[in-house]
């Protein structure tokens, strides 16, 4: 994204266009024009909001408009505000990493059950993954952007729960963050799990990091923005049915299920949620979706990077198709999703 006196220039929209802006549009009158001569388009910002909604009319895209004003004006106090204040990182012992990690080669329990998991002993020695006995937990450690321990993530081998390090600051740093940025690479893999991230790295792609959930947020966003070009979006592909807005008994409705025109909610996914928050924050970015075949987020049945093998983790990541595409192929809800891998077969 480029900025002039009179304009903004970025991707155009229209055409899928990825390399030089050619969208231009005006900072005085708000009229956009693609200078691609095989694209050409041209128009209003309300015009321009109408054509990326479809069914928007001129009233609801001038609301959109005003409503993603002042959201702009706030972001940007934000982020003048956390520029000045100094984050405080909790200390960890670099000492407890080794003692973790040597506890991990000292149970034969914890290496069959990262084996099962699909990671090598080589992977496992490079994320120095430590366990705890006591507490039955896998420890992954989490560092800062300078690579100082911060905690670590904890997971239960016995159960799926989580047993993180106290004050663990999922909200200040994304995990893995100084590996992705030493890799030099401008583009970065961002997921939502550590176990994710690491079978991903092992897939032949280090430059990969993770949100820890829904935990998306501005700081996140100042760290992809300040490293790197190109973000490449492998958040999950939750089972809809698990997340019905729907509360009979309070006599609630899903608001964005209706406002979408259904008499029910249809169930939604959290990581792509995640994932749309992602995109949104990256304007100006490049974004790419991960994308199993054309059509195709991931493989059937599958949710998330630990349930692929590596070759299908690698194809994912070839066929990572832009985010006008896959906006493009409006998969917002699963039963959408699966309705259309139903009509391939």
């Amino acid at each position: 994204m480029g900025d002039t006196m009179n304009d903004f220039q970025c991707l155009c929209p229209f055409h899928g266009n990825t390399n030089t802006p050619s969208f231009s549009v005006s900072k005085t009158s708000g009229k956009y024009l693609c200078f691609n001569a095989a694209c050409g388009e041209f128009g209003s910002l309300i015009e321009l909001v109408k054509s990326q909604k479809p069914g928007t009319n001129d009233f609801q895209a001038a609301r959109l408009i005003a409503k993603a004003k002042a959201t702009n004006m706030k972001s940007m106090e934000d982020r003048v505000r956390e520029a000045f204040k100094k984050e405080e990182m909790p200390e960890f012992k670099p000492e407890t990493v080794v003692r973790l990690e040597d506890g991990l080669w000292q149970s034969q329990e914890a290496i069959d059950y990262m084996h099962s998991r699909g990671f090598t002993d080589e992977t496992l020695k490079s994320y120095h993954v430590g366990f705890s006995g006591k507490r039955g937990v896998i420890a992954v450690p989490m560092y800062d952007v300078s690579g100082k321990p911060v905690g670590f993530i904890g997971r239960k081998i016995k159960e799926k729960k989580f047993d993180n390090s106290l004050k663990l600051p999922v909200r200040q740093t994304l995990w893995n963050i100084h590996r992705a940025i030493r890799t030099g690479s401008d583009t970065v893999i961002v997921c939502e799990s550590t176990f994710d991230a690491m079978l991903i790295s092992q897939a032949g792609y280090p430059n990969v990091v993770a949100c820890l959930g829904g935990n998306f947020n501005a700081n996140h966003e100042d760290q992809l923005r300040k490293y790197f070009n190109r973000v490449l979006i492998f958040t999950d592909w939750d089972n809809s049915k698990e997340h019905n807005y729907d509360k009979p008994a309070d006599n609630k409705r899903c608001s964005k299920c209706r406002r979408a025109g259904y008499t029910a909610c249809k169930g939604h996914n959290p990581g792509r949620d995640t994932g749309q928050k992602i995109a949104d924050s990256m304007r100006g970015k490049i974004v790419l979706w991960a994308s199993y075949d054309y059509g195709m987020v991931f493989p059937a049945g599958v949710k998330d990077a630990g349930d692929m093998d590596t070759e299908q983790i690698r194809q994912c990541i070839q066929n990572a198709v832009s985010n006008y595409e896959y906006q493009n192929w409006n998969y917002y809800y699963q039963q959408d999703y699966e309705k259309a891998l139903a009509s391939r077969v």
